[in-house]
């Protein structure tokens, strides 16, 4: 029976840089993963969609280049080579992460885990194929699944998750999504610069419903400008095949064909295991936490989607740290202490055309939790970068405390959201004030210079601001 200080169930982001970890600090521990490392993160989420992102911003531009002083261009598209250009760049990743623990001897065990069972001090965890795996402690880091709808069923073929999607070859004509999302939202922002017809059907009044409300007005009118059809307040029913398509029936009686439909409803957390002596804690199907990661189950801790905290790759990561952290305390008889993992002071992206990227509380949030606010603003128009990038659509919006200046949200709407905000993330986990532009120099011409009008704008002292 392998023996290890440590098991970690599932190998994505969260497990496998939670292993890595474990390894700095000299402890034995093994990933159990049944399928590929860095989850569906790096192989079915957030990179290849990266890359098709990038490949459709630049095919927008080139259709685009008479903005930027050049000659029209009719630049014409071989989706079977952004295909091959995304999996490059999954592989690529992929294999990056498996050499990684390949130099530091980490054990990968290409296996699926059905039963765990307490021991004295340990856990025994069995797998499909038959071994057993003893560990003092475990990490269940098992990720998340598709959310499906009633009369709405993923089958890979005609109605498609995230990962069906990715694994077209070739491009619909037309696509319907289910769910207006951040991956609903990033994939129409990709199909349609592809030349895909492209329909969002969110059953909210709004889509991204928990972001601020006014940056995604704004976003909605750039989606609505770049030829996205979005129709909100209304479900779906039921999807059914025929000769034309596939016809979704929605809740107020409309009936529209598609070639695909893809469903992005949301994800649920999965664990996928018969715990023989006891289970952990659950709420809503997600294992129950507190701030050092662990379950009610001594030993055992949970990371990433399957804790329903904030379900983003860099927050498993986060927490896979406190864990590795914690583990190592207790393995040199010190005390530890974990720090505080704010989740609202995680940062968001949406990578759509523009970038939507928020970290804090949205301004109806801040109202009712402080009362008296401050807003402040600065447009994209107004910066000389995001002129000379013919990228002028866009909004930086900062939020302080009216009582103390201590800002509590910011929200970038533009070119590069998604690297800007890291400031924002970093102003609001330091307690940050309004004033922090008198303390700091931008460089220019640069994006970044909209943040620091955006905060001046809080005391009415933006320079470039009309």
């Amino acid at each position: 029976m392998p023996e290890y200080k440590v098991l970690i169930i599932g190998g994505g982001p969260g497990g496998y840089e939670t292993a890595i970890r474990l390894n700095q600090y000299g402890i034995d521990c093994a990933v159990l993963e049944m399928e590929r490392l860095g989850g569906v993160c790096l192989n079915w989420g957030c990179i290849p969609t990266k890359a098709l992102v990038k490949s459709s911003e630049l095919f927008t531009e080139l259709k685009n280049s008479i903005d930027y002083g050049l000659p029209p261009m009719e630049p014409s598209l071989d989706y079977g080579k952004v295909f091959a250009r995304k999996n490059v760049v999954v592989e690529q990743l992929v294999g990056g992460v498996e050499h990684l623990f390949r130099k530091r001897a980490i054990p990968v065990l290409r296996e699926k885990a059905v039963s765990v069972s307490a021991l004295d001090n340990s856990y025994e965890v069995l797998t499909e194929a038959g071994t057993s795996i003893r560990a003092e402690y475990l990490v269940l880091a098992t990720g998340s699944v598709p959310k499906e709808l009633p009369g709405l069923k993923i089958d890979e073929v005609n109605v498609l998750s995230s990962t069906g999607i990715l694994a077209l070859d070739t491009l619909p004509k037309s696509l319907a999504i289910v769910g207006g999302g951040v991956i609903g939202c990033e994939f129409a922002s990709v199909m349609n610069s592809f030349g895909v017809e492209t329909t969002i059907i969110e059953f909210l009044p709004r889509i991204m419903a928990t972001e601020d409300e006014e940056m995604v007005k704004r976003l909605t009118l750039a989606l609505k400008k770049a030829g996205i059809k979005i129709i909100t307040g209304v479900g779906v029913e039921s999807v059914s095949r025929t000769s034309g398509g596939n016809e979704l029936t929605l809740s107020d009686g409309a009936k529209l064909t598609f070639d695909k439909v893809l469903l992005s409803v949301g994800r649920v957390p999965r664990c996928g295991l018969d715990w023989l002596n006891g289970a952990p804690d659950m709420e809503k199907g997600a294992v129950v936490i507190d701030s050092l990661m662990r379950s009610s189950l001594p030993g055992v801790y949970a990371i990433g989607d399957l804790t329903a905290k904030l379900p983003l790759a860099h927050t498993a990561s986060k927490q896979g740290m406190i864990v590795a952290a914690h583990i190592r305390a207790l393995s040199e008889g010190l005390e530890y202490t974990a720090p505080e993992l704010n989740y609202v002071n995680i940062p968001r992206c949406t990578f759509t055309h523009p970038e939507l990227a928020s970290v804090g509380y949205t301004e109806a949030e801040a109202r009712e939790k402080f009362g008296g606010i401050k807003v402040g603003k600065f447009p994209y128009s107004a910066n000389g970068k995001a002129l000379a990038m013919s990228g002028t659509y866009g909004l930086v919006k900062t939020i302080a405390r009216e009582d103390d200046d201590t800002l509590v949200g910011m929200h970038i709407l533009g070119l590069n959201a998604a690297e800007l905000i890291a400031q924002g993330a970093l102003l609001l986990s330091l307690g940050a004030k309004a004033d922090v532009t008198e303390k700091v120099t931008f460089a220019h011409p640069t994006l970044s210079e909209t943040i620091k009008e955006s905060l001046e704008d809080l005391h009415n002292l933006a320079i470039n601001k009309v």
